[in-house]
C-alpha cells in the first residue's frame, strides 16, 4: 500500500503547479490553444511562472485529427450524397466540433506543468 502512496506522489496531478500543488484554471490553460506550447503561464494561486513539462498531445496528431474531421466527412457529402459544396459544409460542421471538442478533452487530461527555467 505504501508503494501505491509513492508512485502517487512522485507524479504529478493534471494541470497542478509544481510549486503551490493547487490547481490551475482551466482559463490559464486555454492560453496553450490560442499561443501555443511555447509560451509560460501564471499560477493563479501563487502567480509563479509555469511551463508545460512536455506536449500534452503531439500537434501532428492535432493537425490529423482536424484534417479528417473536415475532409472525409466533406467527401461524403459532396460525392456520395451528392449535395451541394455549402450543404455538405453544413452538414460536415458536427463532425469538426465532434473533433475539436475531443482534442480538447484529451488535451486537458493530460496537461502537466513543470517550474519556469
Amino acid at each position: 500500500m505504501k508503494i501505491r502512496d509513492c508512485d502517487a506522489t512522485l507524479r504529478p496531478k493534471v494541470r497542478e503547479c509544481p510549486y503551490c500543488h493547487e490547481i490551475i484554471s482551466l482559463k490559464r490553460c486555454f492560453k496553450y490553444i490560442y499561443r501555443g506550447t511555447n509560451y509560460t503561464t501564471v499560477c493563479n494561486h501563487c502567480n509563479r511562472s509555469v511551463k508545460l513539462a512536455k506536449e500534452p498531445i503531439p500537434f501532428k496528431y492535432c493537425v490529423f485529427a482536424g484534417f479528417l474531421s473536415i475532409y472525409v466527412p466533406m467527401n461524403v457529402f459532396l460525392y456520395v450524397y451528392k449535395m451541394s459544396f455549402f450543404d455538405s459544409l453544413i452538414y460536415s460542421l458536427p463532425f469538426v466540433v465532434t473533433c475539436i471538442l475531443v482534442v480538447l478533452i484529451l488535451t486537458f487530461s493530460k496537461i502537466r506543468f513543470s517550474g519556469d527555467m
